[in-house]
């Protein structure tokens, strides 16, 4: 019994050993590029039995097809959302696409846009920068 056992871990080890030497491509399945900013964003929703939210919260993560927000308002995965940028003033359509539990009252929550919209997380030229924004 010793020898198929030896013959078996052998055979495992070479198949590891010779997958190791292949490098298989990785494809990335995002369709832009990620870039963290920091944009203050109101975020307008129903939460739980119905009832209209909104809360005031920051973007930690974007690009033009959605981004990662912070929220403390309990989401679900496909849930639709509100998204307005006070900067610009401008609305996005979006839904819930990803949850991950940080912290005990709050969520970072991935949002895809119904439309990409390169300017959504994008301040008017000659604007004062965002408070929130500044390092």
């Amino acid at each position: 019994m010793s020898r198929i056992y030896d013959a078996l871990k052998r055979a495992e080890s070479e198949r590891l050993s010779g997958e190791k030497k292949e490098e298989k491509p990785v494809f990335e399945r995002r369709r832009a590029e990620r870039v963290e900013k920091r944009v203050r964003i109101f975020v307008y929703g129903h939460g739980l039995r119905h009832r209209p939210f909104h809360e005031e919260t920051t973007s930690l993560v974007v690009n033009l097809h959605g981004g990662v927000l912070v929220l403390s308002n309990a989401v679900k995965s496909g849930q639709e959302l509100l998204l307005m940028n006070p900067n610009t003033w401008k609305e996005q359509a979006c839904h819930v696409v990803h949850l991950v539990k940080k912290k005990r009252k709050h969520h970072e929550v991935a949002v895809a846009f119904s439309e990409p919209d390169p300017a959504f997380w994008t301040a008017p030229e000659g604007s004062v920068p965002d408070a929130s924004t500044a390092t």
